[in-house]
């Protein structure tokens, strides 16, 4: 029997992580295994880099679109107000658009009657040239707020197959030792098996949480889509009727 005292040491010096020894494993793995193990650590490490960011940017402009509607409903539809407050608000799309509508508004003047067209003519004119400028700054927001999320979805579809790599390589390396030795000796197989086993761990969890965070990302993006689509609708409708009362008068 060994004695407690003597035992004792030799666990906790041991280098287990939930009954694994991970240190080990590591070393045991041949150059193949850790050239894609060091690949998926950089994956890993860019990716959560990435996801962080991509956290506090889609937050922001989150909360920064609510403060911006709330901003154009206290100023009772009055686009030049809403077109001043859109300066305190620079991460959120709606703002940007609106900027953009604003500043066609004012280039074009379509507010002035024109003698030479018929009012249709003018609101058909007016109406083009506004979806046009919200369709392209709709699509430069969109943009933006997309940034960086490709290198998620690469992170979540390549990993897995580094690690797959890693596996089919340790296999047949175990294999060949195998064969090699002549016997079943663990000692000659250990290489091999530990490249398998911590390549295909090593890849599913670099793609594991590159895949959750870029739905959930991309999820919060298409509401904000949502929001900027209506958003154009609303204020190309608010414009029509204002040139409409104008001519009225």
């Amino acid at each position: 029997m060994i004695p407690m005292t003597s035992a004792l040491p030799v666990v906790l010096g041991s280098a287990n992580w939930l009954g694994v020894d991970i240190v080990s494993a590591v070393r045991n793995c041949d150059l193949v295994g850790l050239l894609c193990l060091i690949a998926l650590a950089l994956f890993s490490v860019f990716s959560w880099i990435i996801i962080g960011y991509k956290l506090l940017h889609v937050g922001q402009a989150q909360r920064q679109t609510d403060d911006f509607v709330e901003t154009c409903m206290t100023a009772g539809g009055n686009l030049e107000s809403a077109y001043k407050s859109a300066a305190g608000y620079p991460d959120s799309p709606l703002a940007q658009i609106m900027r953009e509508a604003y500043l066609e508004l004012q280039i074009e003047n379509w507010y002035e009657g024109d003698t030479r067209v018929t009012l249709e003519h003018q609101l058909a004119l007016a109406r083009a040239g506004l979806e046009r400028v919200i369709e392209r700054a709709t699509q430069s927001e969109i943009k933006h707020l997309e940034g960086y999320l490709i290198f998620l979805a690469t992170t979540a579809s390549v990993c897995p197959f580094i690690g797959l790599f890693g596996t089919v390589w340790g296999v047949q390396a175990a294999f060949q030792s195998l064969a090699i030795a002549g016997s079943a000796d663990i000692t000659a197989l250990a290489p091999g098996i530990s490249t398998a086993l911590v390549t295909t761990v090593a890849g599913l969890i670099a793609a594991i949480p590159a895949v959750v965070s870029y739905n959930y990302l991309n999820n919060k993006i298409q509401h904000l889509i949502t929001r900027m689509d209506s958003f154009g609708l609303e204020l190309v409708n608010i414009v029509v009727k204002r040139i409409m009362q104008k001519s009225a008068r």
